[in-house]
């Protein structure tokens, strides 16, 4: 060990056997932020933990943006399906967890996770909230009628979704400026999708990453 437990970049390049530069990379991506000592890069022990899953996870194939999403949605030892033995083991299931989150889905209809996506977010009659607890088990599922289906005010439904403590919306279609609205609140807005809300979690929970389109209008 280093400095305290922690280890220097170069150490840890060899443990996961990694270029240092994709570690940088990785940096750079936000999934994972080491210390700055002296102007060198050190990893704590949790750290070199998380790198090891966040390396499992792009071997099965996921790219960073969708291992970034994932673990922006369950913690990863949920994402790499660790065992209780596993998790127990492990130093940053030890010290590390995450509060529950909840993503708003615009629905048609009111039918709970059967709901079907809204082609368009501000039309959409209901807002479907699902909130994920640590894990990334459905802790609950409520649906609130959208206040201002009829009414065109810039910024009005962002805010709604934000005053419901939604980190992420999803809709069939959004434009930028709306989507500029939901950013500005610290919610990630997912456009572009169709379907169930139980299908459509289930990939966001997967980890894929959705290529959202937002409307130049």
């Amino acid at each position: 060990m280093y400095m305290r437990e922690l280890y220097p970049i170069g150490v840890v390049s060899r443990m996961l056997g990694v270029h240092p530069r994709m570690l940088r990379i990785y940096e750079r991506q936000g999934l994972v932020r080491p210390q700055r000592i002296g102007g060198r890069r050190y990893y704590t022990r949790e750290q070199v933990q998380l790198l090891k899953c966040i390396r499992r996870l792009l071997e099965e194939g996921i790219n960073i943006a969708g291992v970034r999403r994932l673990l922006d949605v369950v913690p990863c030892w949920r994402a790499v399906g660790c065992s209780l033995g596993d998790r127990i083991d492990c130093e940053y299931f030890k010290t590390h967890g995450r509060e529950s989150m909840k993503i708003a889905f615009a629905v048609e209809a009111n039918e709970g996770l059967n709901s079907r996506i809204c082609p368009h977010f501000r039309r959409a009659p209901y807002f479907l909230f699902v909130e994920l607890d640590n894990d990334g088990e459905i802790v609950s599922v409520e649906a609130k009628p959208n206040p201002y289906v009829n009414v065109h005010g810039p910024g009005l439904v962002p805010r709604f979704v934000a005053e419901n403590g939604a980190e992420m919306v999803v809709a069939g279609g959004m434009g930028e400026r709306a989507a500029q609205f939901f950013k500005s609140y610290g919610i990630e807005p997912v456009a572009g999708v169709e379907g169930r809300v139980v299908d459509v979690l289930s990939r966001i929970l997967s980890g894929e990453d959705f290529d959202s389109t937002f409307c130049s209008h």
